[in-house]
């Protein structure tokens, strides 16, 4: 309950603190501009949510953009990410609890690649239970032994405000080619 309350409060002083940018810079981007000169007169978690939403709206737009410019025929699910199956694979689906063993690619919707396995040698995480982002966990279960898909995860089932700590800053999507190598 804590942490809600802290990132209600923090997501409150942001949208304030960006309403008032914006309006002095006077770089309102229009299709927004209802959200941002209402804000600041909600309350906090109201404006948190509106907050949320159309910020999840601008990284939707930026995601279609990278699929579209990289040709890439990805299918949206509920939840925002982004799989389009390259190969199937053979045998079972991954599935929860699986020790599952990946190369891949990680790339910024700029298309700079951030992380490789070629580099950093292939992962390996058991689905659901390490420490692997949301978004990564859910594709794999799309996949077989064999199977490759390219996969786009929106910062919100990737990692977040936050970022990674490394090469990839916080509210970022991350646009992924994985193949599963090995399931335990």
């Amino acid at each position: 309950m804590n942490k809600l309350l802290v990132f209600i409060l923090l997501a409150f002083l942001f949208v304030f603190c960006g309403c008032q940018e914006k309006k002095d810079s006077g770089s309102t981007d229009g299709k927004y501009a209802e959200f941002e000169s209402k804000s600041h007169q909600k309350n906090g978690e109201e404006a948190a949510m509106d907050w949320n939403s159309v910020n999840a709206a601008r990284e939707d737009e930026d995601i279609d953009f990278f699929l579209q410019r990289y040709g890439w025929k990805a299918e949206r699910r509920g939840n925002g990410l982004r799989v389009e199956v390259l190969e199937e694979g053979s045998g079972p689906f991954v599935k929860s609890e699986d020790i599952v063993t990946l190369e891949y690619t990680t790339c910024l919707l700029t298309g700079d690649t951030v992380y490789s396995s070629q580099v950093k040698g292939p992962k390996e995480f058991k689905v659901d239970k390490s420490d692997e982002v949301v978004g990564l966990n859910e594709a794999v279960k799309s996949l077989r032994k064999g199977g490759k898909a390219h996969v786009v995860i929106p910062s919100f089932l990737g990692y977040g405000l936050a970022g990674d700590g490394e090469k990839i800053r916080g509210k970022v999507s991350l646009a992924m080619t994985i193949e599963v190598t090995d399931i335990q």
